[in-house]
């Protein structure tokens, strides 16, 4: 469980360092994030989400071993966005050019590049809506959107301070990145 004894003290928001420093039982089966300074959690993924994941993960990674970019982080990762917005992706990637937001090797300080989430269910509302508006707001160039059930991608860029729909995949196609140039996945082995 999540530690109340700071949380019944603080009136108002929690702040990430405060957030960073409580403690969490080791048996504790959620995942806790930060959103506008409220405290959320939520189960951990399902087996599809972590099929997508896995699969995506491998696919860049090789692609960047060929492709030095930038680096690629699968959940858990923290990546803090300010004071109250801090939460953990299921994939970010950090371009060469902005290496300089890795906080002492600990975690993400800043806007990423890229970040992908993969669709839970229960998780739909915070990765359709919170979690792509605060992309946004941060200005994250590039934000992936993975739904395993329904088998799509959809794939959002930064454009005039706003997120643009750059693509949208159903069951097969290539998926193509702004960010990552050059690199094309065909979905379906996503789902495979």
């Amino acid at each position: 469980m999540l530690e109340t004894s700071l949380l019944e003290k603080k009136k108002g928001k929690v702040t990430w360092e405060e957030f960073r420093n409580m403690e969490l039982d080791d048996n504790d089966p959620y995942i806790y994030e930060l959103f506008n300074g409220i405290i959320m959690k939520r189960a951990a993924p399902s087996l599809i989400h972590q099929k997508a994941s896995r699969n995506l993960v491998t696919d860049i990674t090789n692609f960047l071993r060929l492709n030095p970019l930038g680096e690629v982080y699968s959940a858990p990762v923290d990546v803090e966005f300010d004071k109250y917005n801090a939460f953990q992706p299921d994939l970010a990637f950090v371009s060469n050019e902005r290496s300089f937001l890795f906080e002492d090797g600990d975690y993400i300080k800043g806007a990423p590049d890229l970040i992908v989430e993969i669709i839970s269910p229960g998780n739909v509302r915070r990765d359709r809506v919170e979690k792509k508006e605060i992309c946004q707001q941060f200005a994250v160039r590039e934000y992936w959107l993975i739904d395993p059930l329904s088998q799509t991608v959809e794939i959002y860029v930064m454009r005039d301070n706003d997120y643009q729909l750059h693509d949208f995949l159903e069951q097969t196609g290539k998926a193509t990145s702004t960010v990552l140039t050059g690199f094309e996945l065909e979905i379906s082995t996503l789902f495979s």
